[in-house]
């Protein structure tokens, strides 16, 4: 049984865990922290008094007797542990969770729990026995945010609801209205990172007025800056199959100090629109529209109150790329991405590739029928 996803955990408080033990899995700060207050809120709503934070590699004996020890002077709240870095070694000795694993076994099966145990692993549980006898119950919480170009059918569902704990978290936090697009995009310019999206509506914030509604141009302009508007005008200038002009913006980009990976996310977001566009324009054509009401139908669908300014050009890209050609691009965005974290980590090519194969004169891959 997979992990509860924290979203899913936010969404629904009642699914977190009372007593006994859980294990929040994963590198995001800001979400982990977001799983802890929701746990928190339920086990021990008197406050922090009942809750102690140990550093890295303590001694079982002082977490076990912290959570079946009652406070003092705790309130109602039942005594929670929080242990971090439970994966990690230290100075040659095993990690918590490596050296403890027979023990917390025990704990975790035991019928009666006084108090709660969260520990906090970097790297998932894998095929670790606790891992079986924890997921079942919820109490192994998966604090990431998949990458969009992930195959696996678990993650894609969780990536389609990361833009809305953004616009969610927004409202919540910061009294900002920030549409699905608006989302979407912060979160690519964020790298897929809870901490940084909070850092970004922070800055959007100060930029704008108390309880503004704010739109994806607004996000590009305010958060993306210059370097983001200039990644997706590379982006049109290729698609245009002005290959030579797009290959220069994208020297530029880097010799201004561009992150690769800053890069790539919007230019990964640019692409993932025209495949939206593509498969809206399909799904019309199959209910009957025309191909140039279908085309209008999925332009007007993705760019809303941008159509504008944006629906003639848009129409020519997509006459342009050709379907054969988008078709491809979600493979295309993901090999970019696998090669930018490993083999091409200091090389340009997954970039240039990229705008390459918008080029008139590349000729994408048969598909197989």
């Amino acid at each position: 049984m997979p992990a509860l996803h924290v979203f899913d955990l936010l969404n629904e408080p009642a699914k977190a865990p009372t007593s006994g033990l859980c294990v929040l899995v994963g590198t995001d700060y800001f979400l982990h922290r977001q799983a802890i207050d929701t746990i928190l809120a339920k086990a021990s709503p008197a406050g922090t008094d009942n809750v102690r934070w140990f550093d890295d590699l303590p001694e079982w004996s002082d977490v076990i007797d912290e959570v079946s020890t009652a406070s003092l002077f705790g309130g109602d709240g039942i005594q929670v542990a929080v242990v971090p870095n439970v994966d990690k070694r230290i100075q040659n000795r095993d990690s918590f969770l490596l050296a403890n694993k027979d023990r917390l076994m025990k704990y975790a099966k035991a019928d009666y729990h006084p108090g709660l145990m969260i520990l906090v692993s970097n790297s998932s549980l894998g095929n670790l026995s606790i891992n079986k006898i924890l997921s079942g119950d919820n109490r192994v919480i998966d604090c990431r945010i998949p990458e969009p170009s992930t195959w696996k059918k678990d993650e894609k569902v969780i990536r389609k609801k990361a833009p809305k704990w953004v616009s969610t978290w927004a409202k919540k936090a910061h009294k900002l209205t920030l549409s699905h697009d608006a989302a979407a995009l912060l979160l690519e310019l964020s790298h897929s990172n809870a901490g940084v999206v909070e850092m970004n509506l922070l800055n959007l914030k100060l930029l704008l007025d108390e309880g503004a509604t704010v739109s994806a141009e607004q996000v590009q302009e305010l958060v993306g800056g210059w370097e983001q508007k200039n990644t997706f005008e590379m982006v049109d200038v290729a698609v245009l199959g002005r290959s030579a002009e797009a290959l220069q913006l994208l020297d530029n980009l880097l010799r201004e100090g561009q992150a690769k990976q800053q890069i790539f996310g919007g230019m990964s977001y640019s692409y993932r629109r025209f495949v939206r566009m593509t498969r809206g324009m399909q799904r019309y054509r199959r209910q009957g529209a025309s191909s140039g009401a279908a085309a209008q139908k999925c332009i007007a669908d993705e760019l809303k109150g941008s159509i504008k300014y944006r629906g003639k050009l848009t129409m020519d890209q997509l006459k342009s790329l050709g379907s054969a050609r988008i078709t491809h691009f979600m493979r295309w965005l993901l090999e970019a991405d696998l090669d930018l974290k490993n083999k091409f980590s200091n090389s340009n090519l997954p970039l240039e590739k990229l705008l390459i194969y918008l080029d008139q004169e590349f000729q994408p891959p048969k598909t197989s029928s």
